[in-house]
Formats: structure tokens, sequence, C-alpha cells
């Protein structure tokens, strides 16, 4: 077959054009290879500068996704080999009575190449082997990172998602989001690109939501066990019809009002290449663990009474594994424990990769402050640059409200709000006022916690004028000789801290 498409590719374009073009060809079946695909290792090391924490979590996902996508990349391969069959055989028809090729030396070989990467690639290629989908079920409590993970892999692979609460979806039918509103949400964030969107990745949060209560056995249950048979199909692999109303040209009215222009489409989406990543928080589950592990027994009516105790609880169960060391409850679920829960059998089958994401501890949440690229502390610092004031927090001070967000048990979400209670009174004196530099200090967090149960919006901040630059640093080395030395070298004030004895 391979000297019919030479002859094709001669005839068209002569001995010389036929070499670019037949190497054209095979750089075409060649595209996108393995290599092309970031590794495990690249994929985690990306999730280190965003991801505090979650080590196990972050080496599941990143070898999960790079098979995922491996199994992709495998499918479009052949499936670019066939077409190239199928061209050759065309070829073979149209041009069985030509002449094979001209002798020039170009011609040669350029069918050499093209022989041996054709068949290098025919050798790969396995029309019988079907590479398994493997859908990502995390678990985890709230604010530990789920889907941040989800969204930092997609930025990273260049990928659209689309993340969707599950709480707000019903059956089809009943007032309610329909379970196709992820694919929809998908399609729009690929920019109605059908082939990027098949490629894309859908977060499923909430699914825990979508448990169906011991107490609901033998009712409907329409945004319980309704949606998760609803999802099956799609989770699996499934032709979807999607009509969504497209934005086609913005414009104006008569009132200078903006409008824009929409036409109803409709899309048939394939969802057997799109990675759904499924996550919830699955409170009282660790409960179930242990007592599992230890062999307690309970009733489904004594299970569902633990769940609905431990509905606002963020603390998760250890057990110990007679070697010293604890792990959280969570790592060691079975699907078993998920169908107790409240997810049906088939769901779960359709998720074989399961993974844990660790509670949030103190260390945990002083990081994310501070070390990972986009830190809440950097989005603040850079806030107060814009009306030029120099905004500094001691790690005393960033001990503190890591120490306020732990005790709340929102995990890293907690921490922005903190963080939003203790500089609204800062940022709201500071625009025009004349202030220069601004000190947040242990004490200041402190002031913050005005009773054991709640938090001020008052607190006691420093604040330094533009010719108190000296006190502004001096104060800082008091309680963070390290932040003191950043503003040293950032102002070029070294001499003046050491006479005062700061600097050794």
């Amino acid at each position: 077959m391979l000297r019919f498409y030479a002859r094709g590719i001669l005839k068209r374009y002569g001995s010389t054009a036929g070499y670019a073009h037949g190497a054209a060809a095979t750089k075409k079946l060649a595209k996108n290879r393995v290599q092309d695909i970031p590794s495990p290792k690249i994929l985690k090391s990306y999730l280190d500068e965003y991801v505090i924490g979650q080590e196990t979590g972050k080496k599941v996902l990143s070898v999960a996704v790079y098979n995922h996508y491996l199994r992709n990349l495998d499918k479009k391969r052949k499936a670019e080999l066939q077409e190239q069959k199928r061209i050759l055989e065309e070829e073979s028809l149209r041009d069985d009575e030509e002449p094979l090729y001209s002798s020039s030396s170009e011609s040669s070989v350029g069918l050499k190449n093209l022989q041996q990467q054709y068949d290098s690639i025919s050798a790969r290629s396995d029309d019988d082997l079907e590479l398994g989908k493997s859908n990502i079920l995390v678990i985890g409590p709230s604010g530990s990172g789920k889907t941040l993970l989800a969204s930092t892999l997609a930025r990273f692979l260049d990928v659209p998602i689309a993340i969707t609460d599950c709480t707000q979806m019903t059956q089809a039918g009943y007032i309610g989001e329909d379970v196709q509103v992820c694919i929809e949400r998908l399609l729009v964030n690929a920019e109605f690109d059908v082939a990027k969107a098949e490629n894309g990745i859908i977060v499923l949060d909430e699914i825990d939501k979508l448990a169906k209560p011991a107490a609901s056995i033998g009712t409907k249950d329409v945004s319980g066990e309704g949606v998760q048979q609803s999802l099956l199909k799609i989770i699996e692999g499934h032709k979807v019809e999607i009509n969504v109303k497209r934005p086609l040209k913005a414009g104006t009215d008569n009132k200078n009002n903006q409008t824009t222009a929409k036409k109803d489409e409709t899309f048939i989406i394939d969802t057997s290449n799109i990675l759904f990543m499924i996550m919830g928080a699955f409170v009282g589950l660790d409960k179930h663990v242990v007592k599992r592990i230890k062999g307690l027994r309970q009733s489904k009516e004594e299970q569902e009474d633990d769940v609905q105790k431990l509905r606002f609880s963020n603390t998760i169960e250890e057990i110990d594994l007679g070697n010293g060391k604890k792990v959280s409850a969570l790592s060691l679920v079975t699907p078993t424990d998920l169908v107790s829960f409240g997810l049906i059998p088939e769901l779960i089958g359709r998720v074989p990769i399961v993974t844990a994401l660790e509670p949030l501890q103190q260390k945990d949440l002083y990081q994310i402050l501070k070390e990972p690229k986009n830190a809440i502390l950097d989005q603040y610092e850079y806030i107060f640059e814009q009306f030029n004031v120099k905004l500094s927090v001691t790690r005393k001070a960033l001990e503190k409200v890591a120490q306020l967000a732990l005790k709340e048990g929102t995990g890293a979400r907690g921490l922005r709000g903190i963080m939003e209670r203790l500089l609204l009174d800062v940022n709201y004196h500071c625009p025009g006022s004349g202030i220069s530099y601004v000190l947040i200090d242990e004490e200041t967090v402190k002031s913050l916690q005005q009773t054991e149960h709640s938090l001020a919006t008052h607190v006691n901040a420093k604040y330094y004028s533009r010719g108190q630059l000296d006190d502004f640093i001096l104060d800082a080395g008091r309680e963070d000789v390290e932040l003191a030395q950043e503003l040293d070298e950032e102002f070029g004030r070294l001499s003046t801290r050491k006479k005062e004895g700061c600097i050794k």
C-alpha cells in the first residue's frame, strides 16, 4: 500500500516535494507521542508549587491523569493510523496504472523514511487492546484542596475544566439542574470546541450530598439516588446531545445597554474520553471505617444518626497501624464503606481510583499563607501596593492566624476569612490617609479575638508614615528577624539596624 501512496504524492508534487510531503505525513502520524505528555513526576512537581501537603493524593492524581491522557493519546493515534490506511487504499485505486516514481535520490530517501516510520507505528498498534477509563474519587475534609488540585492540573495540561456542585442536580423533569449541565459547562469553557471539550476534565463536587440516607429507603429520591443513576452513563462514556444557546455577537440596544445575540445549537459530546473527578467531604465516613476495623456493629439507623451528628465536624479519626504509625481513617476506605454511606454500587464501580486527602494541620495552614505560588499573603500585599502601602506580617502573626483557622475547622478556606477580618479595618483606613507602612504582629492578631467564640473587626495594627521607615523595620525585627532583614534589603537600611543592635 505504501508504494501507491508514494506514487500519488509524486504525481502531485514531484520527486523533491514527494520527500517533504512523505515526511510531513509520517510526522503527523507520530505526533503527540508519549513524551509529549508530562510525566507523573512533572505533574506532581507542578502541583507542589501550588498545593501544600497531600503528598499521597498528589502522587495518585498525577499517575491517574497521566494514564488517562496516555489512553486518550493511544486512541487518537490509532484513529489517525486508520485514517492513513484509508488514504492509502484510495490512492491505490486511483493510481494503479501510474509509473511508480522517479529514480532521484530525494524520492528514494523520502520513501524509505516513510516506510520506516509507517512500519514503526503499525508495529506498536494493537487494535484489539483498549485501555480502560479510570475516573477518580477524591475524599477529604472541606478546605483540604480537592478542587484546587483539579483546577491546577487542568491549567498545567491546558485542558478545559468544569466544576459542578452535585447538590444543584435533580433527575430530568424535576425542578433543578439536569445532570447534563456539567457537560454543557465544559463545552462553554472549551469555547464550543467539541474536540477540546472531549479532552477536558469534569469535577463533580459534593458527591457525598447525593448519598441516599437510610431513612429514605423505599421512597423516591430525585436529588440523591436519582442523580447517581443519571450520572452512570455519562461517567462511563456515552454520546450526549447538548442544546445550548451559543453567543454570536455583542451589540447595544436603543438605550445603549449591552446585548448579546444567541443562537440555539445542538452538539454531540462523547464523554468516553472526559476525565471525571468526583469529590466530597463524606462527613462521618471515617467513624464508620474505624468501627468496621474495630469490629463494632451498628444498625443502619444508628449509622445515620452518627452521620447527622457529625455533619459539621471537621475532625478526622486516625487509625494506629500497629507499627507506631497512624493514618487517617479515610485512607482505608473500601467500596463497601462507600455503599454503606449511601452511594450506589454502580457509581462506585465506575470510579476505580479512590484517594483520600489528609486534614490540614497548623503547619500546613501556615505554609499555605506564605509559601505556594499565589499565596494568600502575597495577594494581600499586592492589594495594599495598589494604594502605595507596604504591608508586612510577622511569622508569629501568621502562625496565630493558622491556629485560629485550625480551631474554626474550615481548612484552607478559613484562612482567607480570617485574613479578611484581620485586614478589614486596616484596608478601610489606609487609602488616601498618608500611611505608608503597616505592620501586623502577634498582638494584632490577638486583638482580633474579641471573645472565646467570636472575632472582632477592629484590630490594633501598627501604622507608620513615610518618615517612620526605621521604626517600621525595628518593630518588625523585634518579633521576626528574617522579615526585618528582608525589609532592610528592600529599603537599604541595614546600617541603621546594626546601630540599634538588632543585627549582630
